[in-house]
């Protein structure tokens, strides 16, 4: 299905529930069935942070690559089942990065 498509289906829809199925470094993964088959998408929890170089002087070759939690997360809640159509702009985004997979 097209991101259109996808989106309408949801908004549409709005009973329809997507549930949770699994995290895998550092994305949770959440199951929607839609009328062509049954999706998998990922929402990320983390990503990268800044660059930390200990060195006050900035000579050092030796910098620490960060992790910090998702600013896009907010304060939403991600129990095991949720509306779909609350998890729009993940699936949006899911589907601009190829990362919205039909598993059947």
């Amino acid at each position: 299905m097209e991101k259109n498509e996808v989106k309408k289906y949801l908004l549409k829809n709005r009973e329809l529930m997507a549930k949770f199925s699994h995290y895998k470094f550092g994305n949770l993964y959440y199951n929607v069935q839609l009328e062509d088959g049954l999706y998998q998408f990922p929402i990320a929890t983390v990503e990268e942070g800044p660059t930390i170089n200990d060195d006050e002087s900035g000579l050092s070759m030796y910098e620490t690559e960060t992790v910090v939690l998702s600013t896009d997360l907010g304060e939403t809640p991600f129990d095991s089942e949720i509306k779909a159509s609350f998890l729009n702009r993940w699936v949006d985004k899911a589907i601009s990065v190829g990362k919205f997979e039909k598993l059947y």
